[in-house]
């Protein structure tokens, strides 16, 4: 942007969640370079990681069920098997889900802040409430391996393993 006599790009906001975590490839590494500051989205995985699913995708009403872009963004069986252990890892921790997957977002060294999207009070207090959780070390390390780390980010099919 310098080069070009453009005002610098000072934040960017990147979807990021123990279900999605593409940013730790190219993103968050370039903000942790570069200062830029990170205001995540989707922190609750368009609302898997509320507590209110299980280790499969089930029928009914809903976001994941009547949406079709959240439907496939978030199809795959292991997202709902990763949230049905949040669940768990939530409740063995007398925390929320809620309160936990977006203290997990927070925790990353890059993230400023993780945008949460609440449409009600009931909604709102325990993504608030995530700001008050003590994610001990090994917490922070158990919720990491409930998903997948992302794959190298390559253009290259030939170093793709």
């Amino acid at each position: 942007s310098a080069l070009c006599g453009l005002s610098p790009i000072r934040v960017m906001q990147p979807m990021y969640s123990i279900v999605k975590r593409q940013a730790e490839v190219e993103l968050l590494p370039l903000a942790l370079e570069t200062g830029m500051g990170v205001m995540t989205y989707s922190p609750l995985g368009g609302g898997l990681l509320t507590g209110k699913y299980g280790p499969a995708p089930a029928p009914g009403s809903g976001r994941l069920a009547e949406n079709p872009m959240y439907t496939r963004r978030y199809a795959d069986g292991w997202m709902f098997e990763a949230a049905d252990r949040l669940n768990a890892l939530a409740a063995e921790a007398g925390i929320s889900p809620v309160s936990l997957a977006v203290a997990w977002a927070a925790r990353h060294p890059a993230v400023s802040c993780p945008i949460i999207g609440a449409r009600s009070l009931e909604q709102l207090e325990p993504a608030l409430a995530a700001a008050e959780v003590d994610l001990s070390p090994d917490l922070y390390a158990r919720l990491c391996r409930l998903t997948p780390a992302p794959p190298p980010a390559t253009d290259r099919t030939e170093e793709r393993a």
